[in-house]
């Protein structure tokens, strides 16, 4: 009987096991029988990363290069790409040649991924492999990596080029379509996936194409902590391998369309192939199959690419003019960046060109209350409820301003009608309960924190506590920043920071005793 059909791998001992079994197949080269045991073990213990880099070993030995390079590909995903397996991989992908489109494939169904990238060594691994399934191709544009970005799309069988950066992404875009030869192309960035989940109905779209004359927009995930951002919605469990943060602000645009010579990205920043399909008639379609993508939970990653991005909208935005698109979209970057009076300023150069916008609204208010202008943002906030009483964030806004305002009565009855209407709206609970034990309701306050603890927020609740306490104390609301620090050290959700403002409010509010009245 073998080893793994003994069941050695289940002991605590079994790595010792497995490396001198792997050992003794070596030295007799019985590598084929070897490779079958292995393999029925990696099926017992599929994320047993001794076992499948002793696979790979056993597969190479076997000039396996297909299997070897599979199993690579998925460690590489699983594990990350770890010191020495990248020479190997690119060795055996030296063997077998880029990933290419036969002549045999079925005309009309192949798949061009077409991407852009600079410095992604971190997150190219798990995009390339989650598309691979799905594309037949894989165009890799580089403007500038000197990390090992190049190396790890070359790896997964991509064809890379080197593009040298003009600040305008659509050049790039329009560079790497160019180099593509499938029927269709497929729009990723190095932080984004496709989940197996989406496999059979991503194949099924391309198969149905109609002589090239419709192109796919596509909802983009685009996951974050942050659940006070116009049009958050929370994760709910489907995409359980691919979900992160609190859940995900929807963005959509064109991502997958029929390649053809005169269907080109417009726009150095934010660019889009949306105006060009629309002007030569090809009509475009929505798509239910969304894109996961990373990028928010990143914020130095976000702050570095967001300036780039502000500092290239302002160039778009000075040769189109009053655009609303660039303007919006440069109001929304100076928002990312927290530049609140320059954000203030675009979205009210927004509204001259489109009046009574609600988002304008919404997001004008939340700059001036992350400013501490909260009468200001209170009167935008309710402009913006007027327009579209539908839209929760403007309730939202509603709410918090009234409690920066020091009437936490009111807040509560606000935030209580909107989570009756959005019962997920997580950002809306936790300032309900803030307001609760501002207001002195600590059944409330501590019912409240029990149930947020228990949430994707409850390792940063103490982070949270925290920033509205300081934005009460220093709005001159002492009593309620000093409450609200008390509720947040009873629920233990506290940290030293929060130990030291309590400290500082409680001090604070001795001297003020101390006044002659």
């Amino acid at each position: 009987m073998d080893l793994f059909e003994k069941g050695f791998i289940l002991a605590p001992t079994a790595t010792h096991a497995v490396l001198a079994y792997h050992t003794a197949v070596a030295a007799q080269k019985a590598f084929a029988r070897a490779a079958g045991n292995f393999q029925k073990a990696m099926a017992l213990h599929p994320h047993n990363k001794r076992l499948s880099y002793l696979l790979i070993d056993l597969f190479i030995n076997l000039s396996n290069y297909d299997e070897a390079m599979q199993e690579i590909e998925t460690a590489m995903v699983a594990y990350g790409v770890e010191e020495g397996i990248l020479p190997a991989a690119l060795k055996i992908r030296n063997h077998l040649g880029p990933l290419d489109i036969e002549a045999c494939y079925e005309k009309g169904s192949t798949v061009s991924l077409c991407m852009i990238v600079k410095n992604e060594a971190q997150h190219l691994a798990a995009c390339l492999g989650s598309a691979k399934p799905v594309v037949d191709e894989m165009i890799v544009v580089d403007t500038g990596s000197t990390d090992k970005t190049k190396d790890i799309a070359r790896a997964f069988g991509a064809k890379v080029y080197d593009f040298n950066w003009v600040e305008d992404f659509a050049e790039a875009r329009n560079f790497s379509i160019s180099k593509s030869h499938g029927d269709w192309v497929f729009i990723l960035d190095a932080d984004e996936v496709i989940s197996p989940l989406d496999y059979d109905r991503f194949r099924a779209l391309v198969r149905k194409a109609i002589n090239g004359a419709v192109a796919y927009s596509i909802e983009t995930r685009n996951y974050t902590f942050l659940a006070n951002m116009v049009g958050w919605t929370a994760n709910n469990g489907h995409y359980r391998d691919e979900e992160a943060g609190t859940g995900w602000i929807p963005s959509i645009k064109v991502r997958l369309f029929p390649n053809r010579k005169d269907v080109r990205f417009v726009y150095p920043v934010h660019e889009m192939v949306d105006p060009c399909l629309k002007r030569i008639g090809i009509r475009i379609e929505a798509c239910d199959i969304p894109i996961h993508h990373y990028g928010k939970l990143n914020p130095e990653k976000l702050d570095n690419k967001g300036e780039t991005y502000f500092q290239i909208g302002i160039k778009k935005l000075d040769e189109m003019g009053d655009n609303i698109v660039a303007l919006r979209e440069l109001a929304i970057q100076a928002g990312n960046l927290e530049k609140w009076t320059e954000a203030i300023r675009l979205w009210q150069r927004f509204l001259h060109c489109k009046p009574n916008f609600p988002e304008a609204f919404v997001n004008i208010g939340t700059a001036c209350w992350q400013l501490g202008k909260y009468e200001e943002a209170l009167t935008w906030a309710a402009k913006a409820v007027v327009l579209q009483p539908g839209l929760k964030e403007a309730h939202f806004n509603v709410g918090i301003n009234h409690l920066y305002l020091g009437d936490a009565s009111q807040a509560v009855a606000v935030l209580e009608k909107l989570l009756e209407q959005h019962p997920n709206y997580l950002a809306a609970r936790f300032m309900l309960t803030a307001a609760h034990g501002c207001a002195g309701n600590k059944r409330a306050a501590l019912a409240g924190c029990r149930h947020i603890q228990q949430t994707d927020i409850g390792p940063v609740l103490a982070v949270s506590f925290y920033d509205v306490a300081n934005r009460l104390a220093a709005a001159d609301a002492i009593g309620y920043a000093v409450a609200l620090l008390e509720t947040a050290i009873e629920c233990q959700s506290a940290n030293e920071d929060i130990r030291k403002l309590l400290s500082h409010c409680l001090q604070k509010m001795g001297e003020s005793s101390q006044v002659p009245g």
